[in-house]
């Protein structure tokens, strides 16, 4: 007794001071403001919490907080306006960025920050736009570019010759200011004469259509695109206000208006744009569905927003619901490489991540989803493909359906035949690198409903390496900028599109042992494993869709023997690591009793919950094989066990322990010298 006693004073000592400065409730400080004794026996271990690095000393006070007893609500973890800091001086969104960011096509542009210059070089686009603007529900109301009107105000008048008669010339500048009020006054698009603005040239267009509301052209562009006019009268118009499409709502208009088949009977005007545009038809798969129209508005907004210092590529606005997956096809190809560079969004957030967010989900959801993964798909590519100061080209035929690229695979890993959207998403959501979250904590949950209901099997399927969604996340260390909370919220949302997911190895090498979403977690310090673990001992009714899934599902490891079958993450540190061995084996208790009243045991739980392996070794074994600080927790559950050899290396807990050591470290040392102690009469048995 007095051995054990020792155990337990030893561990619970250090675990005590570990604990010293979070003032837990399992180890409140002490009358002295110490918890507990510090290093009674002597061992001169000594874990000064003052001296870990400031980086992930917060969010490790908050890890080992965390109750995973009880989690129906999640309301035991801090908010993440308590856990996360932002390296950046930007906060989450307030209320009124908020509501700035409600259009799709929102892209914030400092005005300071465009230009120098304090005088009236740049001015914003005139009160008129601004409240065409609003009338649109999906209306870039926040976009405030700067627009060069300087040069529309001083243009020459155009001389009228006087062989024409008056009543033609007033007839085009009725023409003209018609089509500008086409969104409240609709035309009937077969009356329109769309000859004479053909016919016409640039300086008398200009001369002819004199708006005081719309200097720059802007009105008179967008109400043509809404009567889908011909491609030859489009140009005549910009040619004549190049600035009319600086604004990304001519775009919006023609993506919504022009259609494909009024370009397809003017072929001879078929355009091919230089490097200056950026805009070669190079791949074949989208130009019926997309149309010269589109392509020649978006090729002058590019030009026009060059021109006027607006640095944002218009891939910013690929989730605006005018924006179809042939658009969306149209505007990758042209800059892929701004979808991932911050320098292209609010907030020094990428277009992609903006997507990511969930809080920017327009139109149709599954169009929207469809989008989603295309950009995936290029920014995947981009990542693999990317050479330094060159700018990315995708290949021609990168979208259709069946596209593949190569990728510098790590030794022992095939190289991708195929791209995996739904892999990709979850990689970017929990990277380090994911600023998303500057529009709210949780929106990207929409994402991934999005997604599913897009394609319900999205989270479900294997990849090329045998890996699913969920191995994504696990697989790499928890250091993601979404907050405790939300981290758990993601794996909680995986597991219960299948609960059979908690028992999947992940895929790999098969030379390498493959682990499990509970030892997974564990290694890589995501706060989940109880998660985990409810999930594989509450598994229900198979889904048709998840086939896959249960054939490749293991069962007959037990949990605490997977939970201990590796290295703990330094973030649980010695009071979490028995903390979450403590919890475990009180759910296995729980579990095992409730199958024991069973009249018909369910096998396959049966063996989720056994203190003993197939092989036939114990917890104990497991755990000191690969140094976890819980022996005296594991013995006093099962006091013989410290008689019980090795099956496989024949060996006693002692010198399992012994082998293992490598650093031989105060603590290692310590702990092989107290398991000696608790039972002495292992040595003798062993010698003789």
């Amino acid at each position: 007794m007095a051995a054990a006693a020792s155990h337990m004073s030893f561990l619970e000592d250090l675990a005590r001071e570990e604990c010293r400065l979070l003032n837990c409730k399992e180890h409140p400080l002490t009358a002295g403001g110490t918890a507990g004794a510090h290093d009674e026996h002597g061992t001169g271990y000594n874990m000064d919490v003052d001296e870990e690095e400031q980086i992930g000393k917060e969010r490790r006070m908050l890890f080992l907080l965390v109750d995973f007893s009880s989690h129906d609500d999640d309301d035991d973890i801090m908010s993440e306006s308590d856990y996360f800091s932002s390296d950046e001086e930007e906060g989450d969104m307030s209320d009124e960025d908020l509501d700035e960011e409600e259009g799709e096509g929102d892209a914030i542009i400092d005005v300071d920050a465009l230009s120098d210059d304090e005088d009236d070089d740049h001015s914003l686009i005139d009160d008129a736009n601004e409240h065409l603007l609003d009338d649109d529900d999906h209306s870039s109301i926040d976009e405030m570019e700067i627009v060069n009107t300087e040069a529309t105000n001083t243009q020459q008048e155009y001389p009228l010759s006087p062989m024409l008669p008056n009543d033609i010339y007033q007839r085009i500048g009725s023409l003209l200011f018609n089509l500008s009020n086409s969104e409240e006054v609709p035309l009937i698009r077969a009356d329109i004469p769309w000859s004479i603005i053909s016919s016409c040239d640039a300086p008398l267009l200009t001369t002819l259509y004199k708006r005081s509301l719309d200097p720059g052209g802007t009105m008179l562009l967008q109400g043509m695109l809404r009567m889908d006019p011909p491609l030859d009268a489009v140009k005549k118009i910009i040619d004549a206000f190049p600035l009319s499409c600086v604004d990304m709502e001519g775009f919006f208009t023609a993506c919504q208006f022009a259609q494909p088949r009024t370009s397809r009977q003017l072929r001879p005007l078929a355009l091919d744009f230089n490097s200056n545009g950026k805009m070669n038809a190079a791949d074949d798969s989208y130009d019926d569905d997309v149309g010269e129209v589109v392509r020649l508005i978006m090729h002058k907004t590019i030009l026009a927003r060059r021109s006027n210092n607006i640095g944002w590529s218009m891939v910013a606005f690929l989730g605006h619901p005018h924006v179809n997956v042939a658009h969306a096809k149209l505007l990758l190809y042209n800059n892929p490489d701004a979808l991932i560079d911050p320098a292209h969004g609010a907030f020094g957030v990428s277009p992609l991540d903006r997507m990511a967010s969930g809080y920017f989900i327009h139109g149709d959801p599954i169009e929207w989803a469809e989008k989603l993964r295309l950009a995936l798909k290029v920014a995947a590519y981009i990542r693999t493909n990317k050479k330094d100061g060159a700018e990315t080209v995708l290949p021609d035929g990168f979208f259709r359906p069946v596209s593949s690229f190569s990728t510098d695979a790590r030794v022992g890993s095939p190289s991708p035949e195929s791209f995996f959207p739904y892999h990709e998403l979850i990689r970017l959501i929990t990277s380090e690198d994911f600023r998303g979250h500057k529009f709210g904590v949780s929106g990207w949950m929409n994402t991934l409903e999005a997604c599913t209901s897009s394609d319900p099997s999205a989270f479900l399927r294997y990849d090329n390496l045998g890996n699913l969604p969920i191995h994504a996340a696990l697989g790499s260390e928890c250091n993601t900028t979404l907050g405790l909370k939300s981290e758990r919220r993601l794996i909680k949302y995986l597991l219960s599109l299948d609960r059979n997911m908690a028992l999947c190895r992940e895929g790999g090498n098969v030379s390498v042992e493959r682990r499990l979403p509970l030892r997974m977690s564990i290694e890589n310090g995501w706060p989940v494993y109880d998660l985990i673990i409810d999930a594989a001992l509450s598994r229900t009714s198979l889904r048709r869709n998840s086939r896959d899934i249960t054939e490749n599902m293991c069962n007959s490891t037990p949990l605490l023997h997977d939970a201990l079958m590796g290295p703990y993450h330094q973030m649980f540190g010695i009071h979490g690591a028995r903390q979450l061995i403590k919890n475990i084996m009180a759910k296995m208790t729980q579990v095992l009793r409730q199958l024991q009243e069973q009249e018909r045991i369910d096998a396959a739980k049966f063996n989720l919950v056994q203190s003993v392996d197939s092989d036939g070794r114990t917890a104990l074994h497991v755990a000191l094989q690969h140094k976890w600080p819980v022996y005296d927790m594991l013995i006093k559950a099962t006091p013989t066990s410290l008689e019980n050899q090795d099956p496989s290396s024949r060996l006693y807990p002692f010198q399992t322990l012994a082998v293992a050591l490598k650093d031989d470290t105060p603590l290692e040392t310590s702990m092989l010298y107290d398991l000696i102690r608790g039972n002495p009469l292992c040595i003798d048995q062993h010698e003789n």
